[in-house]
């Protein structure tokens, strides 16, 4: 089984980096990371980092922060926007790719206006 997982990167450009047009310090994106595991299992997140930081310096791209690290569930996740950044697209794409997939890449002034609201539904407590 193929679980997705988001990890909500902050990456520093290196020398040669493509994606650096306004010199900005930082960049923001999401990589949408393809694990292949048991049902139930977890895998191990030294793995999910380390295939989110590979990712990152083929792009030229140095993982400086991960501000948080979840498991997609479609259900979970509703678009309320026109965004190109679809979570639910992105997710597929990587599924279907077996790749790491990343949104569109932001400075930090566009990241402060971008806000993504996760909860938790349906939960059943015993």
């Amino acid at each position: 089984m193929t679980n997705i997982w988001i990890a909500f990167t902050k990456s520093r450009p290196l020398s040669g980096c493509s994606i650096d047009i306004d010199g900005c310090e930082f960049y923001f994106a999401e990589a949408y990371v393809p694990i292949i595991s048991a049902e139930e299992s977890l895998p191990n997140l030294e793995v999910i980092m380390s295939k989110v930081k590979n990712a990152l310096l083929e792009n030229r791209l140095e993982l400086a922060d991960v501000s948080a690290l979840i498991r997609y569930e479609e259900d979970q996740w509703e678009i309320h926007s026109d965004s190109e950044n679809d979570v639910n697209a992105f997710a597929m794409l990587a599924r279907l790719s077996e790749s790491i997939v990343f949104s569109g890449f932001r400075s930090e002034e566009i990241e402060k206006l971008t806000s993504y609201r996760y909860s938790i539904s349906d939960l059943d407590y015993d």
